[in-house]
């Protein structure tokens, strides 16, 4: 099975770019497969995290209950 994966350029800071090679050695991957691994995990909980505080706002505003 093949992944659709869509391209996305990025510019890192040197530090960055040297903790970015650091855990690419460290598991033995190319730099482009690390930082895509590194990448999804945040982007992906960060979107979570958003989606789930928008539910929750959703929900608080619905409540017929008075404050």
């Amino acid at each position: 099975m093949s992944l659709d994966l869509r391209p996305v350029q990025v510019r890192l800071s040197e530090e960055a770019y040297d903790a970015l090679r650091l855990i690419a050695d460290a598991h033995d991957q190319d730099l482009g497969e690390a930082a895509r691994i590194i990448l999804s995990e945040a982007l992906l909980g960060k979107a979570h995290a958003i989606k789930v505080t928008a539910e929750r706002l959703a929900r608080a505003i619905k409540t017929d209950k008075p404050r």
